[in-house]
């Protein structure tokens, strides 16, 4: 029997048994016995196999010492091991430009260390001892399903333009418009300073006297525990946003200290003496990538076709480029490769596992040999030797880092900072805001994608009608389904549809290098 962990981008990080070549649950408290349908799926994927990996490699190493190059560094989140990002120490020796900052959730973050400087989370412990939990644009049960069975008794208030499962499951639900998220943090703030309501705001936030002072009280009344996630902030001013609803967690006292009682997706690497961490000396934007900037174009563990904004230009961009692609899986990216790599998959390595959701570290063993794939420590190693670098550590000097914790959790003085206001999207009638929620049989673009946009029944659409759906950037032909979860004046597409990120824009943050998918208006016809 050995130990290893799930490695899929995902706030649970579950910890896995391996025997006999059956991979199963752990009984730790977290992972509790069970593991999620899309594991099931990654279990059966069919991997990436080079029975000639010497010579792919020999090319690899003849490509990058070509002279006067310049080489681009694109790494995704297909694997969540720590040793994943390993390779930066060899680009960094090359002086390789870094693609930083994220698709993701780099502008939350920047709003979280404007008044907080440290993006880290309390422990799971402090919101199980809650009493209410405010979950703010996350959808708490699909994508954090073993951290909600911890806490599934709990008051719930769900703030999110979707009637989500956790909305279903709350004492309120807000369901404001997208980008409404500013207004009602300041309106809260005025709430808790006791100041008087206006309520037309109440009004345009789709939201009744009744509601929000209920969420008042309860707020005001219990122990509390707030939940960000990822939807309010996909916007150009996405930091501002999350700074404004700190303030609110600032004022019901949730920063005592230590971070005692908000949730983000966290810099887990946070506590220990991380000798993978590099600070590139070359960097370009991560959301808005110019492939064919580049002589050589290295992409670790992502698929940027399907996930990254502007998707028609990331293509014509690839199209341009010299592309050697490591990943353990084909996908619409490496079709693009001039040289695939095979990475080994998390049960063909050493690795370590952290969480960006709780504090667990699962150390994962050795469980299955592959001769005909190669891990990232092993392909950072062989071209430390081809380049004739010296200064790579060894594999367990690097995992061991991450065996002695050399923090605590910091001490949080929370500092205001002033914003610039937030306005919602001035939408004519005919237009519509976009919103990119998760979907339970999909990680970012893994497994199975949902092909249907989702509209409210009251825009008069027909359930499987094919519509065209433009935006500044594109246009997509897609089926439509009627969904009255959805705020009226939206049009869902989940994340991990091939077609949605033909629309969005490459646009970034105003802080954090982030991607501003929901800052977009939409029409159909």
């Amino acid at each position: 029997m050995k130990l290893t962990a799930c490695p899929m981008d995902c706030f649970d990080a579950c910890e896995v048994v391996y025997k006999n070549g059956i991979c199963k649950p752990n009984d730790d408290y977290i992972t509790n016995k069970k593991l999620c349908k899309n594991f099931a799926y990654l279990i059966q994927e069919k991997n990436i196999i080079d029975k000639d990996l010497n010579t792919t490699l020999k090319k690899v190493v003849a490509k990058l010492k070509e002279p006067n190059q310049k080489v681009l560094y694109y790494k995704g989140s297909g694997n969540m091991g720590v040793m994943q990002k390993i390779p930066m120490v060899f680009f960094e020796k090359i002086s390789a430009t870094f693609a930083s900052g994220s698709i993701c959730d780099a502008g939350g973050e920047a709003g979280i260390e404007m008044g907080r400087k440290y993006n880290v989370n309390p422990s799971i412990k402090d919101l199980q001892s809650s009493e209410v939990i405010l979950v703010w644009g996350r959808n708490l049960t699909q994508t954090s399903a073993h951290i909600y069975k911890l806490i599934k008794d709990k008051i719930f208030i769900t703030i999110d333009p979707v009637k989500t499962p956790i909305a279903k499951k709350s004492e309120v639900f807000l369901q404001i418009p997208p980008k409404g998220d500013y207004l009602l943090a300041k309106l809260l703030q005025k709430a808790l300073n006791d100041e008087n309501i206006d309520i037309n705001d109440l009004i345009k936030l789709n939201i009744t006297q009744e509601q929000f002072n209920q969420t008042v009280e309860l707020l005001t009344s219990k122990k509390v525990s707030v939940m960000l996630g990822v939807g309010a902030q996909k916007y150009k001013e996405g930091a501002a946003i999350f700074h404004e609803i700190d303030k609110v967690c600032d004022k019901l006292n949730l920063f005592d200290k230590k971070n005692r009682g908000v949730w983000y997706l966290a810099n887990s690497a946070y506590p220990f003496d991380n000798k993978i961490s590099i600070n590139p000396t070359k960097t370009c934007s991560y959301a808005d990538v110019k492939f064919d900037d580049y002589d050589v174009v290295f992409i670790q563990g992502a698929n940027p076709v399907i996930s990254a904004p502007n998707a028609k230009y990331i293509v014509e961009s690839l199209k341009n480029s010299f592309v050697i692609f490591m990943g353990t899986t084909a996908n619409e990216t490496s079709k693009y490769a001039d040289i695939i790599i095979p990475a080994k998959t998390f049960l063909q390595k050493k690795d370590i596992r952290l969480s960006y959701g709780h504090d667990e570290v699962i150390f994962c063993e050795l469980c299955e040999e592959n001769d005909y794939a190669i891990s990232e420590y092993e392909l950072t190693s062989y071209l430390f030797k081809e380049f004739g670098f010296e200064g790579l550590l060894s594999e367990d000097e690097y995992l061991n880092c991450f065996k002695t914790k050399i923090n605590d959790k910091p001490d949080i003085k929370f500092i205001e900072q002033d914003t610039k206001n937030v306005e919602l999207l001035d939408l004519k009638d005919d237009e519509y805001y976009l919103l990119t929620s998760k979907n339970t049989d999909t990680i970012n673009s893994q497994f199975k994608y949902d092909e249907y946009a989702y509209v409210h029944p009251s825009r008069g659409f027909i359930d499987n009608q094919l519509v065209t759906i433009s935006s500044k950037i594109d246009s997509i032909q897609i089926k439509v389904k009627n969904d009255e979860r959805i705020y009226s004046n939206s049009i869902l597409i989940y994340a991990g549809n091939k077609q949605v990120n033909r629309l969005t824009s490459n646009e970034i943050s105003d802080c954090g290098t982030n991607a501003t998918f929901q800052d977009i208006k939409l029409t159909v016809r």
